[in-house]
């Protein structure tokens, strides 16, 4: 798959990954098509820093997506007046403000640690197909799709719904969820409404 990497000091650029690269890996292609060391590359995708040894799934990242690149080379002339970059391979304390696309990067910093800290609990709405009432389920962003069905279990009796017995499967913004995927593979957000279809899915991307 195509992705999209947007660097401080320079034109954005595509590389093709694998769907299973590590994010080490991505570092690795990047040294080789645009002669970043690997050492030098902080990656960060959605305010988050990317730890090496994550995998493509694990990032949430997609086809076309689009990855920030700092690289803590050293700056050139122009940037030398406004911004200073620390050389070594840790994250840059809050002394060091490089800026990209507006932001700075300590700010960056410290949203991908509350995120990290406080895994995103979502509020979705469950639509049984045959119904009007939508039931309001709690799970995890980081959840596997399949959590879903163990807390419709739950909550069954108290809101009176009645599950199909042949099976079921999962639709959101019109696509069939993948259960060993994520809800934030998937990109549900807060108060989203996931739809309960009768049946199975067979086959696969």
């Amino acid at each position: 798959m195509d992705v999209f990497f947007e660097i401080q000091r320079g034109p954005t650029f595509c590389i093709e990954l694998g769907y299973w690269d590590t994010v080490l890996e991505i570092k690795q292609k990047i040294e080789k098509y645009q002669r970043i060391p690997v050492s030098k590359q902080t990656l960060f995708f959605q305010g988050k820093v990317l730890q090496d040894d994550l995998d493509i799934e694990q990032c949430a990242i997609l086809n076309n997506s689009h990855l920030q690149i700092i690289s803590s080379s050293p700056v050139t002339e122009q940037h030398r007046n406004n911004q200073v970059i620390k050389t070594e391979q840790s994250p840059p304390s809050n002394s060091t403000e490089p800026i990209l696309n507006g932001q700075d990067l300590p700010v960056m910093m410290a949203r991908a640690n509350n995120n990290n800290n406080n895994p995103k609990k979502l509020r979705v709405m469950v639509l049984p197909k045959s119904g009007t009432t939508k039931i309001p389920v709690e799970v995890n962003a980081s959840d596997n799709v399949g959590e879903l069905r163990k807390e419709l279990t739950k909550v069954q009796q108290r809101f009176q719904i009645s599950l199909p017995q042949e099976g079921y499967f999962f639709i959101y913004k019109q696509n069939v969820m993948e259960d060993d995927r994520s809800f934030r593979w998937h990109r549900v957000d807060q108060g989203d409404t996931i739809e309960i279809f009768n049946g199975s899915v067979s086959g696969g991307s």
